[in-house]
């Protein structure tokens, strides 16, 4: 795989996003980051819009870095839907790999909790993915099962 660099491994969404700026606190490491496509998908009927109505931030959980937690405030746009027929007026774009609808985690970080919450469900999961520095409740482990 030539040319592929670590942050390409380690962030496999960062095609779809142009990452600005990369800081480290007592938190966790921060990634400021926004979406690039030039269109979006609407989720209600499927038609393709380039019509930005608003932006706004995200701010996401990500699977952890060499032990650290990892947060991306991701920069986003609402589209118009141009179809006159459907029921959606706005919608968010969607980054493919990282984000889903309505969630604050991304997607590989929620398979990972789907993942111990299939093995171990509550305290014990909870206890494990504290460990593991993705750290989630017991509730809402359980809440996954379901």
């Amino acid at each position: 795989m030539i040319g592929t660099t670590l942050a390409d491994v380690v962030f496999p969404w960062r095609a779809a996003v142009r990452v600005e700026r990369v800081s480290d606190s007592e938190q966790g490491i921060h990634v400021r980051a926004r979406a690039t496509a030039a269109s979006a998908t609407c989720p209600g009927c499927g038609t393709t819009s380039r019509r930005v109505h608003a932006r706004y931030q995200r701010r996401l959980a990500e699977l952890p870095v060499g032990g650290r937690r990892v947060t991306i405030h991701l920069r986003v746009r609402r589209f118009v839907c141009v179809a006159p027929e459907c029921a959606l007026r706005t919608f968010a774009e969607q980054v493919p790999g990282l984000t889903a609808r309505y969630a604050r985690a991304s997607v590989a970080l929620r398979r990972q909790w789907q993942t111990i919450a299939v093995a171990l469900a509550g305290r014990p999961g909870a206890r494990l993915a504290a460990r593991s520095a993705i750290g989630e409740s017991r509730s809402t482990l359980l809440r996954l099962l379901r």
